[in-house]
């Protein structure tokens, strides 16, 4: 095997998991409720996929968080604001 590929291969491992670390510090650090504002749903903030999926609606101080589903009956119900 290539020692420069390898050096590169390990370099681009190194900045995944730079960038993993980061996104999770900035989930862990945004003040979010810990369950969906319109239904019972809990929230994960540890968890990957919730911050991909979940929708943050930000007004002023004031932050809704909604589950994909809720999102989805809030964006058939008005679809110009969704």
């Amino acid at each position: 095997m290539n020692l420069q590929r390898k050096l590169e291969r390990k370099n681009i491992s190194q900045k995944r998991k730079e960038a993993q670390k980061k996104l999770a510090a900035k989930v862990k650090s945004i003040f979010l409720p810990d369950k969906c504002s319109f239904c019972p749903e809990p929230f994960d903030r540890k968890s990957k996929e919730m911050s991909l999926t979940w929708f943050v609606m930000a007004r002023g101080d004031d932050k809704v968080l909604l589950c994909p589903s809720c999102w989805a009956k809030l964006s058939v119900d008005n679809p110009e604001k969704a």
